[in-house]
Order: structure tokens, then sequence, then C-alpha cells
């Protein structure tokens, strides 16, 4: 299940987000969402998770001869 992790730093005040569970361009839609809400980052980067390619089935059918 999809979720946003918010890390903030009492000492600095610096508030960091973290998307976790939505893969590729998915995320980026996720963020850009986020960052009208909270503004932009001073840093943006893509997790690991990000560069996952969603797997997709290949089905062939016969003719049936």
């Amino acid at each position: 299940m999809p979720e946003v992790e918010f890390t903030i730093n009492t000492d600095t005040g610096k508030c960091s987000t973290e998307i976790k569970g939505i893969r590729g361009p998915a995320c980026e839609q996720a963020a850009k969402h986020l960052k009208r809400l909270l503004g932009h980052p001073e840093v943006d980067k893509k997790t690991k998770e990000y560069y996952v390619m969603p797997q997709t089935r290949r089905q062939i059918q016969g003719n049936g001869k």
C-alpha cells in the first residue's frame, strides 16, 4: 500500500518526505501533488524503487489448430 513518510528535524525544523510503494512515473505524479501542497524541496532525489520497471505479462494466443 502506498504511503508518504514525513521526518521532521526538531533541531532545525527541516522536513523531509519519502514516497513509498509507488513505482516509476506514478511516483512522479504523487510527488508533483506533494510539491503543490508543501512547496518545492531543497533536495529532490529518486529512490531505487522509482527505477523498478512494472512487470507486464505477455499472453500469446494460438489459433486453436
